[in-house]
């Protein structure tokens, strides 16, 4: 029995002790769940993820070394590449300068060809003109000695006929014989200027434009061709009693209209009228200034008795306003009988109608005073204007004279450039062919 009961005992002994190692054991563990994490069944999984962590690091620091590695040899090739490019845009870069350097070059070197083109154009044009002057010149100088040699043989031929006994028919022979070489003499060189003149028609006449000798537009200028505007020039010069040389040189040279002369010699001749328009204007603004400052004198003397008649109805007005006034008094007398007091009414009525008279008149001497003044008032305001206007036409004329002085100086100018060395003096220049005066100098002149 005894025995029995130690070996329970015993027995409690050890399944409490295996409850509670067992007990401990969940206890620990959970508590190091609790701190690590981990279950004591997942130890052994915590184990082998650790050495996955490992190797993952390894991995890591493997992967970043190369990328590194990668980043270097990137830097380094982009450095290589960078640096060819350099060479390849300096190398372009000199190519590009050279290039530039020898087009630079080439374009000087057509520049001093197109210069040297240029001046042997010029020097040819040049050439050229000076020769067309020469032979121009020499033709009118001709033409001025067999002129000058008509002259002296009918003066000579005059001087002897005054001693003759038959002096009018020798003169008259003279005449003639003068009239018959100055003809001669117009032909001769008629045909001198038009073999220069048929130079002109052709392609070396541009020359003669391109120095500037004469004006491009005047070349066979509505005309078949140059010949025929030289033709026509010296007929219709002739036919105006004029030299033939006149027409051929404004033939070739140009005539009022195309060098301008015209148009100057109208500014100059509209200046000059308009002057006279103003001094006229003058005048006649002060003439009629005259005749109003004496209308304003007669309006003022007016209007002064017309203020003297006002003055002489208003003290009758109030000459009669006091009687009136009076009568009325007396009116109030009550002692006054029917008789007396219509006696006064009648006084009264007289003079209310005298009073209205007067009154009347001084209001149409008012108007007429009114009228008076404004007349006087429009008539010194039409002096002022005249007036002024007299003072700016008087300005204005100095300017006109001036701009006479300059366009006349322009037009000696003109005249002296048309062709210079040419007929100097002559007055060839400025003579108007245009008989129709229709602006232009053609065939229709000679109708």
């Amino acid at each position: 029995m005894k025995n029995e009961h130690k070996q329970g005992f015993f027995n409690k002994v050890i399944i409490f002790s295996t409850a509670l190692l067992f007990s401990y054991s969940l206890l620990n563990s959970a508590y190091l769940s609790n701190i690590t994490g981990l279950s004591e069944f997942g130890s052994i999984a915590h184990a082998k993820e650790h050495d996955s962590e490992k190797k993952a690091a390894k991995e890591a620091a493997k992967a970043e070394k190369a990328a590194e590695k990668a980043a270097e040899k990137a830097a380094k090739a982009a450095e290589k590449a960078a640096d060819k490019a350099a060479k390849a845009a300096e190398k372009a870069a000199d190519k590009a300068a050279k290039a530039a350097d020898k087009a630079s070059k080439e374009a000087s070197k057509s520049a001093d060809k197109a210069a040297k083109a240029a001046e042997k154009v010029e020097s040819e044009n040049i050439k050229f003109t000076q020769k067309t002057d020469k032979q121009f010149d020499k033709a009118f100088e001709k033409y001025a000695n067999e002129i000058a040699k008509a002259q002296n043989k009918y003066q000579k031929a005059a001087e002897k006929a005054v001693d003759a006994k038959n002096p009018n028919q020798r003169i008259t022979k003279a005449e003639d014989k003068l009239s018959d070489r100055v003809a001669k003499a117009d032909d001769k060189f008629t045909d001198d200027v038009t073999k220069v003149s048929r130079k002109l028609d052709r392609t070396e006449s541009k020359s003669l434009v391109d120095s500037g000798w004469v004006k491009d537009d005047v070349y066979s200028k509505d005309f078949e061709n140059h010949g025929q505007r030289v033709k026509t020039y010296v007929e219709i010069a002739k036919a105006q009693g004029l030299p033939a040389y006149v027409g051929a040189l404004q033939a070739n040279f140009g005539n009022i209209y195309e060098t301008g002369i015209a148009d100057l010699q109208n500014q100059i001749t509209n200046l000059n009228n308009q002057i006279g328009l103003n001094n006229q204007t003058i005048q006649n603004n002060l003439a009629t200034i005259t005749t109003l400052e004496a209308n304003v004198t007669t309006l003022n003397g007016q209007l002064t008795d017309l203020n003297t008649q006002l003055n002489t109805l208003s003290t009758q007005s109030q000459d009669l306003t006091g009687q009136i006034e009076g009568l009325t008094a007396q009116l109030e007398n009550e002692e006054l009988t029917a008789e007396e007091v219509t006696a006064l009414q009648g006084q009264i009525d007289g003079l209310n109608a005298d009073l209205s008279n007067v009154n009347t008149s001084i209001n149409t001497v008012n108007d007429q005073i009114a009228g008076t003044s404004n007349e006087i008032t429009t008539t010194t305001g039409d002096i002022q204007n005249l007036q002024t206007e007299v003072a700016n036409l008087e300005n204005e004329i100095p300017t006109l004279e001036g701009q006479i002085e300059t366009t006349t100086a322009e037009l000696g100018s003109t005249i002296e450039n048309v062709k210079p060395g040419v007929g100097v003096d002559t007055g060839w220049e400025t003579a108007n062919l245009d008989v129709n005066n229709d602006g232009v100098v053609d065939g229709n002149d000679l109708l």
